[in-house]
């Protein structure tokens, strides 16, 4: 046990703001098939007449068709306005770069009323998508009641109020 210390553990995040740091530019994306994975998308272009939560039926028909049709397992998703948190299961590690690449590109277009022939012009996405690997029980729950805190705060309530909401929830439900 002690010969496993010499080992470098596997990094279980990449993406986001992760990339601007000199350590974290190369590497590989950690994916996993066994354990769930916390995908977040951000873009501050998503205001106003852009913004996520104004689209929010089409972008959720959007993940839930691409999802179905890449075989990947949407736990939950929040949609905070500026940004996306979905808590997905591949089904295998080679979907997740076709799933990716459809649900950007068909949020951007339905957002931003681009397409192929009108092109943006601009950056819609600021960072590249941010994966986490969710390993355990304990870590799957936390995943899910911040999932949850985000849905809450974007219908505009406080984040302390809506970590109270899930924490009643919790207890209502006898699950701590």
């Amino acid at each position: 046990m002690k010969q496993l210390k010499f080992l470098k553990p596997e990094p279980k995040m990449y993406g986001g703001t992760l990339r601007n740091k000199r350590k974290n530019r190369k590497g590989p994306r950690p994916l996993a098939v066994k354990h769930s994975m916390h995908l977040s998308l951000k873009s501050s272009k998503a205001k106003g007449e852009w913004s996520f939560y104004r689209h929010r039926r089409t972008i959720r028909g959007i993940v839930d068709k691409f999802a179905t049709k890449y075989g990947v397992k949407i736990h939950s998703m929040a949609n905070v306005g500026n940004h996306l948190h979905i808590h997905i299961q591949l089904a295998n590690r080679f979907t997740y770069r076709s799933f990716i690449r459809a649900i950007t590109a068909a949020i951007a277009m339905a957002v931003t009323g681009a397409s192929r022939w009108n092109k943006l012009g601009i950056k819609f996405w600021d960072y590249r998508p941010f994966t986490r690997v969710i390993v355990g029980l304990r870590a799957f729950l936390g995943m899910r009641d911040y999932v949850l805190i985000n849905e809450i705060e974007s219908q505009g309530h406080e984040r302390s109020y809506a970590r109270l909401v899930v924490n009643e929830f919790k207890q209502r439900a006898g699950t701590t």
